[in-house]
């Protein structure tokens, strides 16, 4: 059994809140060298399932998204500052210099990230007959309303 979909039309409920929304992920650029993109692979599941477990961190959630050569994360934070906080802490500082020694500038693996800073009232999301996914996980899942029910309502325009 999958997850649990909600009929009908959804909102992930963010207006009154503001976050950060980091996309991070890795492209393998030689499928050869295994040995060298493995390790970048194997790192990200011990993180986020230390992030799981720390929501006094300020991590909400993360999507995975995978294709032919990449893996991105898209995830959901509190704040900047709680970002940059796990970023300079024990697990992925170790990580981040372990890619830096044993891969930094050989271009068998790649790895990237953006982050956006969204202030209050500035993001919508609508969600029919899906699960809870992205930032209605992240925030609060509920149903549409009259006053939500289009996305100049959902954004206050």
């Amino acid at each position: 059994m999958g997850a649990k979909i909600f009929n009908g039309r959804h909102i992930a409920n963010s207006k009154d809140q503001e976050f950060v929304v980091f996309i991070i992920g890795m492209r393998i650029n030689n499928l050869l060298k295994f040995w060298k993109w493995i390790p970048v692979f194997n790192a990200m599941g011990p993180m986020i399932k230390e992030l799981y477990q720390n929501p006094q961190w300020g991590f909400l959630h993360t999507e995975f998204l995978f294709s032919w050569r990449k893996v991105i994360l898209i995830q959901y934070w509190k704040g900047f500052d709680e970002l940059v906080n796990y970023a300079h802490g024990k697990n992925h500082s170790y990580a981040w210099k372990s890619y830096n020694n044993k891969i930094k500038d050989n271009g068998s693996v790649g790895v990237f990230h953006e982050t956006y800073q969204i202030e209050k009232g500035a993001s919508e999301a609508i969600y029919v007959n899906m699960p809870k996914t992205g930032l209605s996980r992240a925030t609060e899942h509920i149903p549409v309303s009259q006053d939500t029910n289009t996305a100049q309502k959902r954004m206050d325009k």
